[in-house]
């Protein structure tokens, strides 16, 4: 494996910055940042330059944002009963 050079982790940096801009809606930002910090903070990777931990957040946030994209367009209705059966029960 080769060493990453500082301009392929700029353009790493730029790719996960424009997904997120695409993604996180105004809506889910709080809530994915949230998310992304509760995850981060259980790392060991805390000591990452702050432009390469910026980015890991992103990427979760983008990740957490399309979940939510994905539960409001109704792609998990069918198996939420599954997952939690006392919603439904009367």
């Amino acid at each position: 494996m080769t060493a990453t050079s500082k301009e392929q982790l700029d353009e790493l940096i730029q790719v996960v910055a424009n997904l997120h801009i695409a993604t996180v809606r105004d809506e889910d930002a709080r809530v994915a940042s949230e998310a992304a910090a509760n995850l981060c903070s259980g790392t060991s990777f805390l000591n990452a330059p702050m432009e390469v931990l910026q980015m890991f957040a992103q990427a979760i946030e983008v990740g957490y944002a399309a979940a939510l994209h994905d539960v409001r367009d109704g792609a998990f209705d069918e198996r939420v009963r599954d997952w939690r059966p006392d919603l439904f029960e009367a």
